[in-house]
């Protein structure tokens, strides 16, 4: 029996083994039958990347072997005929890629055992080759460079760093290039009164030279100047809810969104906008006396200015919703505390809470008196929360510290609060980046 089941066990590999051979073997010969097909079509190449395929499956294959020979070499005569006419019309970067696809086809052929001949001053002319590329690139860039074509004179010296094996000597004289045509163009962007764009490009100097060096010195000076002159100023005054919503809104929800607005997501500004100082802001408000008060248009106008700010904002809480939905409902049975022999019940109610609230904004203009942008932001969360009722008082239960939890009335206004607090700080992450995104668009 042990005998039969070793057999069995032979035979099947045996199987295997012949049925992959068989696989491979027609994987084999079709594309050798591919590489004669590219042969005859004269696509010299392609038919010695199939015979190099031939190869690495079977390197016992002579007739590949053979192939492959004879096409690399007619390959590669066809690409130095290429090459050499390109050289005559100084198209040296296109010589270059053809003597590159040379090397690939060369390296491919030597990893399956065929070396693919190539003429005694191949390397010196592919040397040569590469040295005039490398310098039809820096004449074409500086070219580009003094008609004020800042984009196509980088995508030359970018090039040159992306592509060609540089010198240390080339390569510090591409930095050198593309320093100063980044720095070129923050200064006509500066003239043009492009204040984040020279900003932006004279840090592209400083990336690559450094902020100590003659370049970086001159570029970390127009980033100063171009923020002294490009970045407006904004006012932010304080919010307040609509009459509709004063009775619904959790109280003073509109003052901490405003809390939140100004010391969390507006503390730090984004380069070109500066918040105005909040102390500032209600000192001028006190004195015109809008404290306590919805502010109109005109009045927001009349601190801006006052206060020398670009813009204000002003904004107000026109709607909030609180709703219950999937409630859920289980009874609990329970011993009592000073009797274990007693039972009564509890209910346990489950259920989940929207928080929905409307917020209109103005960004007004102070000098022109306009609003810019005016518009609503509608933002909601949930949370699932848990309650225990009895009719009577929970103390009287046997109940563990978790159910206690559900009858604590402190515990539910810390959950309640904590959705609020999410809901807040969700609607004053998006009322900075509007507002960040709505001034720095009028910044070219």
């Amino acid at each position: 029996m042990m005998i039969i089941r070793k057999k069995r066990i032979f035979l099947s590999a045996l199987s295997l083994f012949l049925i992959f051979a068989f696989i491979n073997c027609v994987s084999v010969e079709k594309r050798f039958k591919k590489g004669e097909e590219m042969e005859r079509k004269g696509r010299f190449e392609e038919a010695a990347r199939y015979y190099i395929k031939v190869l690495a499956k079977d390197p016992t294959f002579e007739d590949a072997r053979q192939r492959l020979e004879n096409v690399g070499a007619r390959a590669i005569d066809i690409f130095l005929n290429q090459a050499y006419a390109y050289e005559s019309a100084q198209a040296y970067e296109d010589t270059v890629r053809v003597l590159n696809r040379i090397d690939d086809l060369r390296r491919r052929a030597e990893k399956v055992g065929v070396r693919l001949p190539v003429p005694d001053d191949y390397a010196d002319f592919q040397q040569e080759m590469t040295g005039a590329a490398i310098a039809s690139l820096f004449e074409q860039g500086e070219y580009s460079e003094h008609a004020g074509d800042w984009t196509e004179a980088l995508r030359k010296y970018d090039r040159l760093k992306r592509i060609y094996p540089l010198s240390p000597a080339e390569n510090m004289r591409a930095d050198q290039a593309r320093a100063r045509v980044y720095t070129k163009w923050a200064e006509q962007d500066l003239a043009r009164q492009y204040y984040r764009a020279a900003f932006r490009h004279a840090q592209k100097t400083i990336d690559i030279i450094g902020p100590g060096k003659g370049p970086g010195i001159t570029a970390r000076e127009t980033q100063r100047v171009a923020l002294t002159a490009g970045t407006l100023t904004v006012a932010i005054l304080p919010f307040w809810s609509s009459e509709r919503v004063a009775d619904e809104a959790p109280r003073g929800m509109a003052r901490e969104l405003y809390d939140i607005l100004l010391y969390e997501y507006l503390s730090e500004p984004v380069l070109f906008v500066a918040v105005a100082d909040p102390g500032m802001v209600h000192r001028e408000i006190r004195r015109l006396r809008f404290r306590d008060r919805a502010l109109s248009r005109n009045m927001a106008v009349r601190v801006g200015q006052n206060i020398n700010t670009d813009f204000v904002v002003i904004g107000s809480i026109e709607s909030y919703l609180q709703e219950e939905k999937d409630p859920q409902e289980k009874v609990h049975k329970v011993r009592l505390r000073k009797d274990k022999s007693s039972f009564t019940t509890y209910v346990e109610k489950k259920y989940t809470v929207k928080l929905t609230v409307e917020v209109e904004y103005q960004i007004i203009d102070s000098t022109r008196r306009r609003v810019i942008e005016e518009k609503t932001i509608n933002t909601n969360v949930s949370d699932k929360f848990r309650r225990g009722y009895f009719d009577g008082d929970y103390t009287t239960l046997d109940l563990s510290r978790s159910e206690r939890r559900l009858f604590n009335t402190e515990e539910w206004r810390r959950s309640e609060k904590k959705l609020e607090d999410k809901l807040i700080d969700k609607l004053a992450e998006r009322l900075a980046d509007r507002i960040y995104k709505r001034i720095l668009g009028l910044i070219k």
